[in-house]
C-alpha cells in the first residue's frame, strides 16, 4: 500500500514502529523529537543493528525490526535532545 492510498502527505514521517506497526504522523522534519502514532504512542528508533537497514536477515524479514529498517531504541532517563 502506498504512502498516497493511506491518505499520508508526502511531507508527514510515515516511519512505523517495528514492534506495534504504528505509523507516525508528525512532519518529515520532527527529529529530533520522538516519532508519535495517532493512539498516542511515542518512541524513538535508530537504524537496525541486526540488518544494517536492509529490513532482510538471511532471506527473510530482520525479526529485529520487522522488516521497516529501524528498531525502537530504549533511551536513558536522562536523554536530552539536540
Amino acid at each position: 500500500m502506498s504512502e498516497t492510498s493511506r491518505g499520508l502527505g508526502t511531507d508527514l514521517c510515515g516511519r512505523v514502529h517495528a514492534l506495534t506497526g504504528a505509523e507516525c504522523y508528525l512532519p518529515d522534519t520532527h527529529y529530533p523529537r520522538p516519532h508519535h502514532a495517532l493512539s498516542g504512542e511515542a518512541w524513538h528508533d535508530g537504524l537496525c543493528t541486526q540488518c544494517a537497514g536492509s529490513g532482510i536477515q538471511s532471506d527473510a524479514l530482520c525479526p529485529a525490526c520487522n522488516g521497516t529498517a529501524f528498531e525502537p531504541l530504549t533511551l536513558p532517563e536522562t536523554y536530552q535532545p539536540g
